[in-house]
């Protein structure tokens, strides 16, 4: 096949298999048939909203640390989860959300689509057609597209792992120095934007589903010797470009702790094993089925946590591999073997951190990370890179005709298209009054600014017409006190509200020498502002308290280490970028000037 046919071919199975992911995925779901979404986008719709309203006053001359929108004043950039430096926070900034969303949604299925597929053609060197195979079955992985139906919106950076791998494999070609620094910023630059977005939840099972993708490389008879160096230096770069953001996010995690829930697990050696089996090859359980399943649960495992669903293709394949491995068909060296174990170690820790005894639990719940979370069933998405990667290898070695390999990729399609997804057309999530408070600031121009708190569950327009409220009625210049905030914990248990605040008041009010809104810098760094964490704008602090209700920038302290992070991330990032910019243009140039 000449390079130009095998462009089109390329360019042709990509465009067929980004459309069909739009028909199964996004057309059906955004808005769904009765023109909602999923639940979760009740949480962040809002909040993309407040960061709309910040750019419009500051655009990125002021770090957005707290907004007045919501909880009489709130963590915002300090909030791990937030995604102010993100793709669909981006988007949003000129397209109302739903459209915002599902461009960012299409856009990383298809980082994740061509990621995958340079994986595997240019790193594993598989054959175009196996190429093609493991792109479609990592671009239908559920565990991506049933997360942001859902609305788990700082969970589409997990697409961005075979693009992380991809770069971090590439081999050495005896490249200048200057060359692997590009690198190494190129991969950092994914790696940070991972934190940036919000996916403080993906970093540990990100990092062991990359660490499993290097160990199959050196499996297949590859050096890692320079990837595990360029590794390191990839890792340092990451920490200085995410130093500011970390930093902060440490020290509102201190604040909030949220290490009082129980962590469910499941205490059936055999569901141990079938759980992750069955949601990753044949479909997801119900909420009735995990709540006979996993124990010591204080909240139910809804159908979307155990969303994976690979389909059945590649567990076929899979197990063709084991017999043909049985029979001496595939020839492992002793060598293999022994890396073979970290790999059974890295699969070995989903089923270990979900399985349940007393002991183990009590365990569980005193490890950093693992105890502030309610369910680990998340860590199940290890599994996806790995094993697409694997089947796409035994494909590769035993499926030689090219019809076969397109009928695979068929099948996964009309399995696709075939799920149960009768759970996700049924959300009813309201967007109307998100879409309308953005639609009034496009035109406007003019942000509205915080003046009262409020628990209203409703709001009318200026138009007369009624929406529903929520964290949304922020655009009526209300700051919502029964707000949707994890941190907080599911029903707000770790609140700070200490002097309650007054509902249907102003926030200008005040008492006993404070004003009716909270000082978020208090949620972060106490000591350095001389507070402790829900207190309030005092009265000496109206000037602060009134650029904070207009979404602007407001005095506060913070520690110094806080202030060096800040400025190693900004110089950092800055120096890089232009770096990789002059790097690429020079490139360009050179090649250009060779063909020439």
């Amino acid at each position: 096949m000449s390079k130009t046919s095998k462009l089109t071919v390329l360019l042709s199975s990509f465009t067929v298999l980004l459309c069909c992911y739009y028909l199964i995925y996004v057309a059906p779901f955004f808005p769904n048939q009765n023109g909602g979404l999923g639940h979760d986008y009740a949480l962040w719709f809002p909040r993309m909203l407040a960061g709309v309203y910040y750019f419009e006053n500051n655009s990125f001359s002021v770090i957005p640390w707290f907004t007045p929108s919501f909880c009489g004043g709130n963590v915002f950039f300090a909030d791990p989860q937030n995604l102010f430096f993100s793709i669909p926070q981006f988007l949003n900034f000129y397209f109302e959300p739903v459209f915002s969303v599902t461009l960012t949604f299409m856009l990383f299925a298809a980082f994740g689509l061509v990621g995958s597929y340079l994986l595997a053609h240019h790193t594993f060197h598989l054959r175009f057609s196996s190429s093609i195979f493991a792109a479609a079955l990592f671009l239908f992985n559920g565990f991506y597209a049933y997360r942001i139906i859902i609305g788990h919106l700082s969970y589409h950076s997990f697409m961005l792992i075979p693009l992380i791998c991809y770069v971090l494999l590439q081999p050495d070609r005896t490249r200048t120095w200057i060359g692997e620094i590009a690198i190494s910023l190129v991969a950092a630059m994914l790696c940070s934007y991972v934190f940036y977005s919000g996916g403080i939840h993906l970093i540990l099972p990100l990092a062991f589903s990359v660490a499993s993708v290097f160990i199959l490389f050196r499996i297949c008879g590859n050096n890692l010797k320079h990837a595990l160096w360029r590794s390191l230096s990839v890792l340092v770069f990451t920490m200085i470009f995410c130093a500011a953001k970390l930093n902060v996010a440490f020290a509102t995690l201190n604040t909030f702790s949220r290490d009082y829930y129980p962590l469910s697990g499941i205490d059936n050696i055999f569901y141990a094993f079938w759980v992750p089996i069955k949601s990753l090859f044949i479909s997801a359980f119900t909420v009735g089925e995990t709540n006979t399943i996993f124990t010591n649960s204080q909240w139910a495992i809804e159908r979307h946590e155990l969303e994976l669903s690979l389909t059945i293709v590649p567990l076929i394949l899979i197990l063709w591999g084991l017999i043909k491995l049985f029979l001496k068909d595939i020839k492992i060296s002793k060598s293999q073997y022994y890396c073979l174990i970290p790999l059974v170690v890295i699969f070995s820790l989903p089923i270990a951190i979900n399985f349940y005894t007393p002991e183990w639990n009590a365990l569980l719940k005193q490890t950093p990370i693992l105890k502030n979370s309610v369910t680990l069933v998340r860590w199940y998405a290890l599994y996806i890179p790995i094993i697409v990667m694997v089947s796409s290898l035994i494909l590769n070695k035993f499926i030689h005709n090219r019809s076969i390999v397109f009928v695979l990729i068929a099948l996964v399609i009309f399995i696709k298209f075939n799920e149960e997804k009768s759970y996700y057309a049924e959300q009813s999530y309201n967007p109307d009054l998100v879409i309308y408070a953005h639609d009034q600031v496009m035109k406007t121009k003019v942000v509205p600014k915080i003046t009262e708190i409020s628990s209203s569950n409703r709001v009318v327009t200026p138009e007369g017409i009624e929406m529903p409220g929520g964290d949304g009625i922020m655009a009526f210049g209300l700051s919502q006190i029964n707000c949707s905030e994890s941190l907080f914990g599911y029903r707000n248990e770790e609140f700070k509200q200490k002097e309650l605040l007054e509902v249907n008041q102003l926030v200008t009010n005040t008492s006993n020498k404070i004003f009716n809104l909270k000082n978020p810098a208090c949620y972060v760094f106490p000591n350095d502002n001389n507070c402790n964490p829900g207190d309030h704008f005092r009265i000496d602090q109206e000037d602060e308290l009134l650029n904070f209700v207009n979404y602007k920038g407001f005095n506060f302290n913070m520690p110094v280490r806080q202030h060096i992070f800040n400025w190693m991330s900004l110089v950092g990032f800055v120096i890089s970028s232009v770096f990789l910019v002059i790097f690429f243009i020079n490139a360009l140039l050179f090649r250009i000037l060779r063909k020439s």
